[in-house]
């Protein structure tokens, strides 16, 4: 099982998700914020990182960017809601940037565990080659 961080503002996303994660064996953290997001991946180190697009602080997009100057880089899920405030060019666009999968909300539970189990059962990207200065 993995270690999974949930990152959206939508409390009941995250509540719903990570219990349905931990059901399913794997251990999940959850912030509301992206700027967190970066600090406990740096700690923890997380197998997949799950994030909606658009939030307060920092949107996913650039989460997603700063992630992936990370070692290791994080495998990543990108979720985003289908409204009239949501940009349909958001989740393609966090697949350019290395989400390995997009999911629209709402997200139904099968699809979100079919999606993780998928992820996680794939390698993790290579580390990235540090040059020292």
């Amino acid at each position: 099982m993995g270690r999974i961080l949930i990152v959206d503002d939508n409390a009941d996303f995250c509540l719903t998700s990570a219990e349905l994660l931990r059901t399913a064996g794997h251990t999940v953290d959850t912030t509301d914020y992206a700027k967190i997001a970066v600090a406990l991946y740096k700690a923890w180190n997380y197998d997949l990182v799950i994030t909606d697009i658009v939030m307060p602080d920092m949107d996913g997009l650039e989460l997603i960017e700063e992630l992936r100057h990370s070692d290791p880089r994080p495998r990543v899920i990108a979720i985003s809601g289908d409204s009239k405030f949501s940009d349909p060019l958001y989740l393609p666009t966090a697949k350019r940037l290395g989400a390995e999968r997009i999911l629209a909300k709402p997200v139904h539970s099968d699809i979100l565990l079919e999606t993780v189990a998928d992820v996680l059962s794939k390698p993790a990207a290579p580390t990235v080659a540090r040059v020292p200065p």
